[in-house]
């Protein structure tokens, strides 16, 4: 099974892309460092993270005149957020682009629990996805474009601008979607594929 780094390099191969954009770093060597691509640029808060701009996706967003092949969003794992940055990167993508969301498949209720009850835990004991699974299932059923994820490395939602959407528009609310819903729908919420 493919992580992330390698979904992104492979999609970065290609399609010959050239630039790319990273929202949430946190540490340079996990993935941003080892992606291939001519251009890159990382967005990160945490001034810790070593990012070319330290500040929220927000900002960058609100201030921003670049455009971009390829977005990772790995940011702040809260649905709210995770729609937002998804919104606003596709405001930056070249034609033919593509979005890579992390952390859309959680295994557990504990991994897509809240950040409160995670950060009494020590670092590592377990992945920590939140709820930004909701974010991606949000933009899914309101897409013109393709949204599936990959069913490996803590589920890789893929938005791609070359295939147009091939399922039914829906009006999903982010407050209302639990867990339980993901339980009993994960296939049809996420439009799960199998990596190869």
């Amino acid at each position: 099974m493919r992580n992330h780094t390698e979904i992104i390099n492979d999609f970065i191969s290609k399609h010959n892309f050239s630039s790319y954009l990273e929202i949430g770093i946190h540490n340079k060597n996990d993935n941003f460092n080892k992606i291939n691509c001519q251009k890159k640029v990382g967005v990160d808060p945490d001034i810790s993270a070593d990012a070319d701009f330290k500040i929220t996706s927000d900002e960058f967003f609100k201030n921003n005149t670049e455009r971009f092949d390829i977005v990772f969003i790995d940011g702040m794992h809260e649905a709210h957020q995770v729609y937002k940055d998804i919104k606003n990167s596709i405001k930056v993508l070249n034609n033919g682009g593509i979005i890579v969301c992390h952390d859309c498949n959680p295994e557990s209720l504990k991994a897509a629990g809240d950040w409160e009850e995670f950060s009494k835990v020590e670092y590592g004991a377990y992945c920590w996805n939140g709820d930004s699974w909701k974010g991606f299932v949000k933009y899914r059923f309101e897409s013109d474009y393709y949204c599936y994820t990959l069913n490996t490395d803590c589920g890789c939602g893929v938005i791609d601008t070359h295939e147009s959407s091939k399922i039914s528009k829906k009006d999903y609310y982010i407050g209302e979607m639990v867990y339980a819903d993901l339980e009993k729908n994960r296939n049809e919420l996420l439009g799960l594929v199998e990596d190869c």
